[in-house]
């Protein structure tokens, strides 16, 4: 059974993942409004990385702003330990430091430059193959040793990075009381690996599993993968408590097991779909009511938790403990290095909460918010409404905002919840908090559009070719009329209207026949762009020319 924890202890663990958040935005005041989600702990997990440039000196162990990291040691034991900084200190072992090349980068240009790194014990294994070796070869001969660490190839310090490639034959790892917003590890096809994760605190924590391979762990996690495409596996994952879980199996033969709490929701998914005797290879062992697994009928076969996969995961944690060793005394790291939850607090506010906090503003405080997509220019709103009236009120509200150049959808499906409502919107900027294709309002307006700001750039835009008579402004509706002397004239202002994409759009326009001594008359119906000017604080900003 397990030992009795006080709930006022797990209440207090549990609080940690909301601590990653509240930190992102208490540098502008603004509480996260979004549930968390394995997306926005990966989103927290870059921008913790990109909030500082750290140390990049191989030679000393010092491995930079570190993203990727990859393990590679056959017959070894490696611990891996959460700190303010990417460093490697070797123990019973050389450790050769590789820097992967970043020429499939989705951003090349990202700075701090994000590190791609290799550690292995030999030159051999650090570079198998040819063409293998990145950009550079280091041998970490100056990087400081830990204490206590005789039994460990090598000892690993993490700061930011999230994803963690192991393999080599016989290779066992222990994360030992790593906390970070997300961590995800796979698993390299090898002979006898072992992995054991003790006590962490992560908001992400994904497994996957490309060998056979035994896992297990304890500790508080919010989102917990694990996925296996290899047959042999013992995938322990019964200590974890964690809220949200999602096991995939692509083959049988994995054995798995869980522990469903009185919060956890929690998912099994086999590809294959197969019912009756196949489902029996699909096997997986719940450590609580059984009932509470979410899967299709007969694909998978659950029972409750052994007795034997208990003390299997016990012997593995007992196993993973006696081969590290005592937990060393790390040097200590460069002191201008903040914690990576205070380097958090300094950033601008993530661009999903910024849209959901002003969203917020023009909705009924009885619409939930759930979820935020966003692309090039747009973006889209998933959320609950208490009725079907408010519901299909979301799109017409959002519009009137003059936040958005366009706003579509609406319409709510009856749900448990309420009435779910997704809705398109799309943004006058690339993304939220960059500078708005609108420009400013007039200062004149107190920030707002003017029939003056709006005819003086009218004047600019149609030159000599047009001469205005009249601009009338309706909302966000421009009523225009010229007139030309000539009909090549009248089309070409126009043209030039059309194609400057500030602050309005043509929505309709007439060329009059000539009258009045040959002179041609104009009329033309344009629309705002932006039905308000940009706010600082709104999704786009204002431009700064």
């Amino acid at each position: 059974m397990e030992p009795p924890r006080s709930s006022l202890r797990v209440s207090a663990r549990r609080l940690w993942p909301l601590l990653w958040l509240l930190a992102s935005y208490s540098a502008c005041g603004a509480d996260p409004m979004l549930p968390s989600s394995a997306e926005s702990y990966l989103s927290q997990a870059a921008r913790v990385r990109q909030s500082n440039d750290r140390p990049w000196a191989p030679d000393a162990g010092q491995l930079g702003n570190l993203r990727h990291l990859q393990i590679t040691a056959s017959d070894c034991v490696v611990r891996v330990v959460s700190g303010s900084e990417n460093r490697v200190f070797p123990g019973t072992r050389e450790v050769i430091v590789v820097e992967r090349s970043r020429v499939l980068d989705a951003d090349p240009n990202e700075q701090p430059a994000p590190r791609d790194v290799v550690l292995a014990p030999d030159r051999k294994q650090a570079c198998p193959g040819m063409g293998s070796c990145g950009v550079s070869v280091t041998s970490a001969t100056a990087a400081s040793h830990a204490s206590a660490a005789d039994k460990v190839c090598f000892t690993v310090q993490i700061a930011t990075a999230h994803d963690l490639l192991i393999g080599g034959d016989r290779l066992s790892v222990l994360v030992d009381h790593v906390r970070q917003p997300a961590l995800r590890i796979s698993i390299n096809p090898s002979a006898s690996v072992r992995l054991w994760l003790e006590e962490v605190d992560l908001g992400l924590l994904s497994i996957k599993a490309n060998a056979a391979v035994a896992v297990g762990g304890n500790g508080d996690v919010d989102f917990l993968q694990g996925s296996s495409s290899s047959s042999g596996s013992d995938m322990m994952l019964h200590e974890f408590r964690a809220r949200h879980i999602g096991v995939t199996s692509t083959t049988t033969g994995t054995k798995w097991s869980i522990r469903i709490g009185a919060d956890t929701e929690a998912g099994y998914y086999q590809p294959a779909r197969a019912a009756g005797p196949i489902a029996a290879n699909y096997g997986i062992e719940i450590d609580g009511p059984i009932d509470r697994l979410d899967v299709p009928s007969n694909r998978v076969d659950p029972h409750p938790l052994s007795k034997a996969t208990r003390i299997a995961a016990r012997a593995l944690r007992s196993e993973a403990l006696a081969l590290a060793g005592p937990t060393p005394v790390l040097p200590v790291s460069e002191s201008s290095l903040p914690l990576p939850s205070a380097a958090a607090a300094a950033l601008p506010i993530d661009a999903r909460e910024r849209v959901a906090h002003v969203v917020a503003r023009y909705l009924p405080a009885s619409v939930r918010i759930k979820d935020i997509a966003l692309w090039k220019k747009g973006g889209r709103l998933e959320g609950i409404a208490p009725d079907a009236a408010s519901a299909r009120d979301i799109a017409r509200l959002l519009a009137a905002s003059g936040e958005f150049t366009y706003v579509s959808g609406g319409d709510g499906i009856l749900t448990g919840d309420g009435f779910a409502f997704s809705t398109q919107l799309h943004f006058s900027c690339d993304a939220p908090g960059l500078p708005s294709e609108c420009p400013a309002g007039d200062p004149a307006q107190s920030g707002a559009y003017s029939e003056a700001q709006i005819r003086g750039r009218l004047d600019t835009l149609v030159g000599k070719d047009l001469v205005l008579r009249e601009v009338r402004v309706n909302g966000s509706t421009i009523e225009m009329n010229a007139v030309a002397t000539s009909a090549v004239d009248a089309r070409a202002g126009l043209e030039r209207i059309e194609q400057d994409k500030g602050l309005f759009r043509v929505s309709t326009s007439r060329v009059g026949p000539p009258r009045n001594g040959s002179v041609i008359e104009i009329n033309a119906t344009l629309e705002l762009i932006c039905a308000t000017p940009p706010k600082p604080d709104g999704i786009c900003t204002p431009p700064t020319r």
